[in-house]
């Protein structure tokens, strides 16, 4: 990835989401003719009948509704709110049944979407305690995720061609033209070499990893740098002995004038040691005037205190802070809100690299090692064409200042182009259309202004500006709609799957009840993230407002 100046400078640690965008509320789409989305119906998610679904998307027990614990404790909601006790006979019978219809419904509405959004097929594999290779499927685009299916590839997992002849079935099942990237939970194993076929042959799919994984990949590296030893361990060493220590926590907490050290809690268990080590390096001093306390007891916890005293050791603290901290804005920045981001990937990369350099003073001998370990995921497993081609389709990126037409950028472009278009005649008329959207003319002459861009998702803007050139409209939604992260983020509980592929002396109709079972789950669970995820958007607009 070229490096590119230019962007605004950031204070330590901070990172720029391309070029300052705003998730915000779109523009009355009524008269439009492309819809981006499908809307979660909450009213229909606090309806008796979504209530009645409970069971259904917490995957319990079923069976435990016929204790008598469970039906005293209905009988007093019922009650109150006119709820009456479900036996297990109708929750896998009548009430299963009509769960599945409405997830069907749900599930159909999502897929006719597809053909203008297009979607991304996350893979979300791991062992089971069995030994087992299990590999679970999601598609994910605006308009929701679904669940597709669940497959143990034990005995598989080392024919490439089988494996790759698996991908490729689910991938016409969905639509050759309707799945836009397929994005993996990892870099080794049967996933990383599938990834490592796709990479070196020209396919119509293209193949990353997902971006908390190569994020913590960056992590991971920059950790075990030579020039930062042991460092992480000697911080939860103070981490450790200050939390584990009530007397010693309350002297910190009294010499800090009641300033506790708290961890931010993350959603990506590979960041906390970051996190602390930001927590105590703010703590310095506070921690230095605690172990030079009258009331500290100087037989206890010696090693702590000389390492607090040691300033090679702070320095050190810094240096880390400097290079990882712009990483984990950036990782924080992709896990909240909207996750269409695939237009603001590549220039946020970007950017943390060049708040890197800052931070080092623009040194290439104390920045360089740490750009070669961030290009060197970038290039061997997140990064792909249609990053590239998000940048420049991105107006808010576009029609900045600092926006830079490199070679990579260009090719991305042009990939992306021959690969998701097949029709040379279409693929023609989308360069001449990228002409005047490169120009600014016809209907981005207003639309390239800042204050249409502003407040608007770069798929929306597409598809409320530019229906003068639909085939180039078409073109960008079908990028910008896609997300960069992969199945982690919906936390699909593993142990449904695994009983699912555990079929042995299972008959034809005790499979097809748990088919339809794990089906209903999985959707109502993901339907569930959705509603979640929307409501953090609304309340990160009004925030703002």
């Amino acid at each position: 990835m070229e490096e590119r100046s230019g962007h605004t400078a950031n204070r330590v640690g901070e990172v720029q989401t391309g070029n300052g965008h705003k998730r915000g509320r779109s523009e009355d789409s009524s008269s439009k003719n492309v819809n981006i989305g499908v809307e979660t119906d909450k009213q229909d998610l606090l309806s008796n009948k979504a209530q009645k679904k409970w069971g259904f998307e917490k995957c319990v027990n079923l069976s435990a509704v016929d204790s008598p614990c469970f039906k005293a404790t209905m009988t007093v909601g019922g009650g109150q709110m006119g709820l009456t006790s479900p036996d297990s006979h109708d929750l896998n019978g009548w009430r299963l049944q009509d769960a599945l219809e409405e997830v069907q419904d749900r599930v159909k509405k999502i897929k006719d979407s597809w053909a203008i959004t297009g979607c991304s097929i996350l893979l979300d594999a791991w062992v089971d305690q069995k030994g087992r290779d299990l590999v679970a499927f999601v598609a994910d685009c605006p308009a929701g995720p679904v669940y597709l299916i669940s497959f143990d590839v034990s005995d598989f997992k080392d024919d490439i061609t089988a494996l790759l002849s698996l991908v490729n079935g689910l991938v016409e099942e969905v639509g050759v033209r309707n799945v836009t990237q397929i994005i993996a939970c990892s870099t080794s194993g049967w996933v990383g070499e599938l990834g490592e076929l796709f990479a070196g042959h020209d396919r119509e799919v293209f193949w990353s990893v997902s971006i908390s994984h190569c994020f913590e990949l960056m992590l991971a590296k920059i950790g075990k740098m030579r020039s930062f030893g042991d460092i992480l361990d000697k911080v939860n060493n103070i981490w450790e002995f200050i939390n584990n220590n009530p007397s010693v926590l309350k002297i910190f907490r009294d010499d800090s004038h009641g300033i506790d050290i708290t961890v931010s809690s993350s959603e990506f268990e590979f960041v906390t040691p970051y996190l602390i080590l930001e927590s105590i390096f703010k703590a310095k001093k506070n921690l230095a005037a605690m172990f030079a306390s009258s009331d500290w007891n100087k037989e206890e916890g010696i090693a702590i205190s000389d390492l607090v005293n040691d300033s090679s050791f702070w320095e050190t603290v810094e240096n880390v802070l400097k290079c990882t901290s712009p990483l984990i804005r950036g990782l924080l920045l992709f896990s909240t809100g909207n996750d269409q981001h695939l237009g603001y990937i590549y220039d946020t990369v970007d950017s943390i690299k060049e708040s890197i350099a800052r931070e080092f003073n623009h040194k290439p001998q104390l920045y360089k090692p740490l750009w070669d370990v961030i290009d060197d995921v970038w290039n061997k497993h997140l990064h792909n064409p249609l990053h590239a081609a998000g940048y420049f389709l991105n107006p808010t990126a576009f029609y900045s200042t600092d926006f830079h037409l490199d070679l990579e950028v260009a090719t991305g472009l042009i990939s992306s182009l021959i690969h998701m278009v097949e029709d040379c005649h279409v693929q023609y008329k989308i360069s001449t259309q990228i002409d005047m959207y490169r120009l600014g003319k016809d209907c981005f002459n207003e639309a390239s202004r800042a204050d249409q861009i502003t407040r608007i998702s770069p798929a929306e803007w597409w598809a409320h500006k530019a229906s003068q050139y639909p085939e180039l409209q078409s073109f960008a939604v079908k990028i910008l709609s896609q997300t960069c992260e992969g199945a982690s983020k919906y936390k699909l509980k593993r142990s449904l799957a695994e009983k699912l592929l555990l079929t042995e002396g299972m008959s034809n109709c005790e499979q097809q009840h748990l088919d339809e079972l794990v089906f209903v789950h999985y959707n109502l669970h993901l339907q569930s993230c959705k509603a979640k995820i929307s409501e953090e958007i609304v309340v990160q607009d009004v925030y703002m407002d």
